[in-house]
């Protein structure tokens, strides 16, 4: 349950120089960026790659459309994320620019916008024994894994690997890495640690 707004700020600036502009490479309207945060706690990744990409694809005429989905295997962190109301504590990690921007103020703290809600679905999943979502361009598991044994660590990394599309990407936390248990991606870049699926060059 330990999350927050843009937490490990690396990961999202590697998203944006590193991932993205590959996974929108040669997509138009007709096509749909899938992202899967597995593990996603009270929601609060979701929103930020939602800010993210958004920003990101504002740029581009004709972009594609965008689907992330959100699960966990806790219903009460679904419920909190599925409301979309955080605490103004809860918002530190959050510019001025994007509060102004994603966020409604409310008596209670401050509400994702109806616009951002709607390009997330958050559902219960469990990555060790439940069918994965398919042909994912992006999956993050982050500081999920490292609190699995090695028996159930396998099961997760194999239905993470599973669910990527051809040259899609798995990005990890930073207490993480695969540690030789796949042979179907292959890491490009190691800081935030980022592997690609029948990819073999190494960034950085």
């Amino acid at each position: 349950g330990v999350t927050s707004f843009f937490r490990e700020p690396e990961r999202f600036e590697a998203l944006k120089t590193v991932v993205f502009p590959s996974i929108v490479k040669d997509r138009g309207t007709e096509s749909t960026i899938r992202i899967w945060v597995a593990g996603c706690s009270t929601g609060e990744e979701v929103y930020s790659l939602a800010m993210v990409l958004s920003e990101f694809l504002e740029k581009r005429p004709g972009s594609p459309r965008i689907s992330i989905y959100g699960t966990a295997n806790n219903e009460n962190s679904l419920k909190k994320a599925r409301a979309a109301v955080y605490s103004e504590h809860a918002l530190q990690g959050v510019s001025a620019e994007r509060l102004a921007r994603f966020f409604t103020p409310m008596e209670s703290g401050y509400k994702i916008s109806k616009t951002l809600r709607e390009l997330c679905v958050f559902a219960s999943h469990d990555v060790t024994r439940d069918p994965p979502y398919s042909k994912i361009d992006l999956v993050t598991c982050c500081n999920v894994l490292i609190y699995f044994n090695a028996e159930l660590q396998a099961k997760a990394v194999a239905l993470l690997q599973y669910a990527l599309a051809p040259g899609g990407f798995l990005m990890l936390g930073s207490s993480e890495n695969l540690r030789g248990a796949t042979t179907q991606v292959t890491a490009v870049s190691s800081r935030p640690l980022i592997y690609r699926k029948g990819e073999a060059a190494f960034i950085s």
